[in-house]
């Protein structure tokens, strides 16, 4: 996809470029359920297919196993198969060990249908990509809280006693719009300042202290870098499953009461056990729908039970002309023309289903900080109906309604 320049002398101070991308590509070749590490006694298993995904690492692999399991088990596995073990990781979440191991020249693909074929102890996935959805725009504007009631709740509470932690590319810290309860976790180098674009934007609509920006200013957020540059397309900014699963972990290790996820991809094992622990410590997933356009395929995470996917539209409360559509679809928010923080002090223009994502986030932020025990599902039920009547592939169950959602809590 193309990204375009912006020139708003007033408003924008830096100009930078931002790819959206739409989910990966795959065929379907079983289920997650059949793999050996489903079997494993203290797994978590989501009955959601395994991908064949076009979208992975060449030349690195995950290998996972129950944390209970002899390492020696593993160690024999990696050697069997000419595996070198690059880093190990914990996710305590699921009770699981992530080993991210080079192949050495031969196929993922081809090593992971072996393994799940020929071991018992261990699981076996590609390192799949995940790109951030979010593209540059013109056309300024700060109708967002407005159209949704963000701006008249936030005169009752701004968030505080929340914590949300969010998973993206590092932010820049330094802009005066975010205070001290903004947090950076790095989990990769902060790079330069294309690099902190995207995360920057969702960071400053979840909570920054910008009264025309900000919808949850006093809640906590911890900003997990997990994206980067993709080396290939400098415009994209990407991740892969092993560094999302660390992310997911850091956050739920953290506490947090709410996930923003405004990336998209394909399915993946290990991602879709993380965030189904996350649902099950009840923390709230908010996830974008996707960049893709109406055909594209079904963007995970969002496509997730439970997770809350959300679509984006404009200040006329039309559809974002990108956006995904599909039965999974929950709620619509702005994020076409949204005026947001970005790096050295700067603001930035952008659209995407990342930015809605956000602005969800922002606002269940507010109504948890109110209501400890806030139930998402009221979003739905409170949302104003747009498109065909009821819940439909373009809008979900509508746009979302800050203050009606404000009464039902």
């Amino acid at each position: 996809m193309s990204s375009h320049a912006i020139s708003l002398s007033l408003l924008i101070a830096a100009t930078l470029a931002l790819t959206a991308c739409s989910s990966a590509e795959y065929k379907v070749i079983g289920k997650t359920s059949d793999s050996p590490a489903c079997h494993l006694s203290h797994s978590i298993c989501v009955e959601t297919p395994v991908f064949r995904r076009v979208d992975y690492a060449k030349d690195e692999m995950l290998i996972t196993y129950d944390s209970q399991q002899p390492a020696e088990n593993t160690d024999a596995v990696l050697k069997k198969y000419k595996l070198r073990a690059k880093r190990s990781d914990t996710l305590g979440a699921i009770n699981t060990t992530m080993i991210t191991a080079a192949t050495n020249g031969q196929d993922p693909y081809d090593l992971v249908k072996s393994i799940k074929t020929n071991e018992k102890d261990v699981d076996a996935s590609t390192n799949n990509f995940y790109t951030t959805a979010a593209l540059n725009r013109s056309d300024a504007s700060t109708y967002p809280l407005g159209l949704t009631g963000a701006e008249t709740a936030r005169q009752r509470t701004s968030g505080d006693g929340v914590i949300i932690g969010m998973i993206d590319t590092p932010i820049d810290i330094a802009n005066t719009a975010f205070g001290t309860n903004v947090q950076r976790v790095e989990l990769i180098p902060a790079g330069d300042e294309s690099n902190r674009l995207h995360g920057t934007e969702v960071a400053g609509i979840i909570a920054s202290k910008h009264p025309r920006i900000g919808i949850a200013p006093d809640a906590q957020l911890i900003a997990i870098s997990a994206f980067s540059t993709n080396p290939v397309n400098p415009d994209e900014r990407r991740s892969n499953s092993g560094l999302v699963a660390r992310a997911l972990q850091h956050a739920i290790d953290r506490g947090v009461h709410i996930l923003n996820l405004s990336f998209a991809g394909g399915s993946d094992p290990v991602v879709d056990k993380l965030v189904a622990a996350a649902l099950k410590k009840g923390i709230i997933v908010v996830a974008s729908a996707g960049n893709g356009g109406p055909g594209a395929a079904p963007a995970y995470p969002a496509a997730l039970p439970g997770v809350i996917a959300v679509t984006a539209v404009d200040k006329g409360e039309s559809i974002f002309s990108r956006a995904n559509r599909g039965d999974y679809i929950d709620l619509a928010a702005p994020g076409v023309s949204v005026l947001t923080t970005a790096p050295r002090g700067t603001f930035q223009i952008s659209s995407g289903t990342s930015l809605a994502t956000a602005h969800v986030t922002g606002v269940i932020a507010l109504l948890k900080s109110l209501n400890p025990n806030f139930n998402p599902e009221a979003l739905n039920a409170t949302a104003t109906d747009l498109g065909n009547p009821g819940r439909d592939r373009d809008y979900g169950y509508g746009l979302i309604n800050t203050m009606s959602a404000l009464g039902a809590r």
